[in-house]
């Protein structure tokens, strides 16, 4: 099978680190022979700068010119077209009806929810292409359902991924682990709901280390920036952080009606102990307090971390319980989703 992915390799937005994008690269190379590339990000020599304009404005401003990006550069036909989730911004109808003629079928795994508020007019041109997908692949039943508005069709749920020899116990040297280790850790962007929880925590007196990106914009950072170090956490880092922690919070975002995320199945991937929001995806995978240990608000949140902290022996069976769930249950690692979708296009 000769299959064109479009997407990012390792490089995103010019920072050499891997991505979703790359580790799906990765599997489809295991799988196949031929895996063509084209990566979106290179057409753009200010990616910061265009993806502003993208949110504020339009991506319709560069339609013409991204279309020509693509269309001369694919000199041949193939069986399958693979669109990763950043890319798909890229893509509006003109260009997927063209790219159709260069293939059998055409196929887009969507991360982000391209049809909410949060992204305002990034997935604009997106959202007139997404009918003509011969699949959708996600983890998120919102995206199914907010975009049949937009006439979103054939799609495939599956299960968050995980790239089993990163999101995994590392060798941690005494010197990293006095440096990485803490209590409670938490990994992520910052919205405004995150603010407000993370600031409840804070003031119980909740022992917590917070990692990522936007939190200066937080009303209250002055107050709880001692709790917080700035900027994305790359991997091994990352895994390396979570690893050291004696429990990871998972948050799945609001503004993207999110009922789960990939750190939902990392953390217990990676053999930490997870404390997620009680939502029906979370219930569903893991058996709450066994598996798992879930939260409505930050009270109950403080009030359950408070109580596990004092109990190690509990923190390493709900940890080992999680990673048994997902490395041996579940097993919704890249390249077993890989085979799955392949085996669903097929």
């Amino acid at each position: 099978m000769k299959i064109l992915l479009i997407g990012p390799k390792k490089a995103s937005h010019g920072r050499n680190y891997r991505t979703s994008a790359y580790f799906q690269y990765l599997a489809l190379k295991k799988i196949y022979k031929k895996v063509d590339i084209i990566n979106f990000d290179y057409f753009f020599p200010l990616p910061i700068l265009t993806r502003r304009i993208f949110y504020h404005i339009s991506a319709k401003i560069f339609e013409p010119f991204l279309n020509n990006y693509i269309s001369s550069r694919i000199k041949k036909n193939y069986d399958l077209i693979y669109v990763t989730n950043s890319s798909a911004a890229y893509i509006g109808k003109k260009l997927i009806t063209k790219l159709k003629k260069k293939t059998k079928k055409i196929i887009l795994f969507l991360e982000d929810n391209a049809f909410s508020k949060r992204d305002k007019n990034r997935f604009q041109l997106y959202r007139s292409a997404a009918p003509h997908y011969d699949l959708t692949v996600t983890f998120h039943k919102s995206r199914i359902t907010m975009g049949k508005k937009y006439g979103l069709k054939k799609t495939l749920l599956v299960l968050p991924t995980y790239q089993k020899n990163v999101h995994c116990k590392h060798k941690i040297s005494n010197k990293e682990n006095k440096i990485l280790s803490s209590n409670v850790i938490f990994i992520g962007t910052w919205f405004p709901e995150r603010g407000i929880f993370f600031k409840k925590l804070i003031d119980l007196g909740l022992d917590i280390k917070i990692y990522g990106n936007r939190w200066k914009k937080d009303p209250d950072y002055s107050l709880i920036k001692s709790k917080i170090t700035l900027g994305h956490v790359h991997d091994p880092l990352y895994s390396k952080l979570i690893q050291c922690s004696k429990i990871s919070l998972c948050l799945p975002s609001l503004g993207n009606v999110d009922g789960l995320t990939r750190r939902s199945i990392e953390i217990p991937a990676i053999g930490t102990l997870l404390c997620a929001t009680r939502t029906p995806e979370h219930k569903n995978l893991f058996i709450e307090n066994r598996e798992a240990i879930f939260f409505n608000d930050a009270k109950e949140c403080y009030k359950k971390c408070v109580t596990l902290l004092k109990n190690e022996k509990k923190i390493k069976q709900i940890a080992n319980n999680g990673y048994v769930k997902v490395t041996k249950v579940l097993k919704p690692d890249y390249l077993s989703t890989i085979k799955a979708i392949m085996k669903k296009v097929n």
